[in-house]
């Protein structure tokens, strides 16, 4: 099949139940009239026999081995655990597929480069899927930020918390496991740590991270995480996920010299799993900064957009437009979470290898 003038042949690798990100890969397939849904591949043959009620037209496999033998797949989108990220991704790459690959995108700089060499090699596209970049209410921050509402940004705190066991009856699963998801760090840090990224061009001084574990024995994953950003034009970053948290924060605090942005995060992500376009819902309180004091606006959250994230890899494909989120891109992610880990052993700031 060529992508240049036909269809684009998909594959999900992995349908697991716990979040159904798999089914919502295919969801947003399905809804491209550019793509082509072709198969699924789950090693628990109850999941992959799921996937195959929901989708009846595809083929379904157990092992990548078979899928791969499949002549239509053209692409494969990888919604597997952390740790197996970057052996599926080379795999892929081995066998000719353009790769998009759920994020986190791997559990450090080592595996995000040989995840990226590989891609260079096989000359095929690497992307990450940093979604949320669609999420209704970052879309409105960042046109917010980029009319120079606000001004210019000097302070940001995003604070995703609750006091309430992270996996609650499931401590077994394997975002559970700190040596197989990343810990803390990995979880809503690979959003949270791309929107700052996204909203902060400039280059990094050094990243100081936190950790606690206090309540939740039963599991490694860390209670509290915390990682302060040093970026090179002045501005402080702080993200902090916690499940320890018994007092209410706002998702979102963005202090700007002309204005701030706080945004409670309420509605945020709705339908999320359910739909590929959720109206929106929600809003964020916008203060400016005026001739008689500090002016008061409540804004509603624009629409969530998820499944834009595939027309830009079909833009990417077809018209040679730049990957939506590039290897690179989701390397420099992966670089902060890391080094904010390695922060939390050593007790100082550390630098990431990629600025």
């Amino acid at each position: 099949m060529s992508i240049e003038s036909g269809m684009i042949g998909c594959a999900v690798l992995g349908y697991g139940g716990t979040h159904n990100f798999g089914r919502m890969h295919c969801t947003w397939i399905e809804d491209n009239p550019n793509l082509k849904l072709v198969a699924v591949c789950d090693r628990d043959p109850a999941r992959a026999e799921q996937a195959k009620a929901d989708f009846p037209s595809i083929s379904v496999y157990n092992e990548t081995t078979s899928l791969w033998t499949d002549s239509e797949v053209e692409m494969v989108t990888i919604v597997t655990p952390n740790f197996t990220h970057c052996a599926l991704t080379v795999e892929a790459f081995a066998h000719g597929r353009h790769v998009l690959i759920e994020n986190a995108m791997c559990l450090d700089v080592a595996e995000a480069t040989q995840m990226i060499e590989a891609g260079n090699k096989a000359g095929k596209m690497l992307c990450v899927h940093h979604n949320r970049r669609h999420d209704g209410n970052y879309r409105l921050i960042r046109e917010i930020v980029d009319s120079g509402a606000i001004g210019d940004i000097f302070h940001i705190e995003l604070t995703p918390g609750q006091y309430a066991h992270p996996f609650p009856g499931r401590a077994n699963l394997w975002w559970a496991d700190r040596d197989l998801s990343g810990g803390g760090f990995f979880y809503y840090g690979a959003q949270a740590i791309d929107w700052i990224l996204d909203l902060i061009p400039a280059p990094m001084v050094n990243v100081t991270g936190f950790c606690h574990k206090r309540v939740w024995t039963d599991i490694t994953f860390d209670d509290q995480v915390m990682a302060i950003i040093r970026f090179e034009n002045g501005v402080y970053a702080n993200f902090c996920e916690s499940h320890i948290r018994a007092a209410p924060q706002p998702f979102w605090r963005i202090l700007g010299t002309k204005g701030a942005i706080v945004d409670s995060g309420k509605d945020a992500t709705r339908g999320y799993e359910k739909q590929v376009r959720h109206p929106s819902s929600g809003s964020l309180t916008l203060y400016t900064v005026t001739g008689s004091g500090i002016g008061e606006a409540t804004l509603a959250y624009k629409d969530s957009e998820w499944a834009e994230f595939y027309k830009g890899i079909v833009h990417h494909l077809r018209d040679g437009a730049p990957v939506p989120v590039s290897g690179e891109v989701g390397r420099r992610v992966i670089g902060v979470m890391e080094v904010a880990k390695k922060s939390c052993e050593t007790g100082r700031a550390e630098v990431p290898l990629y600025k």
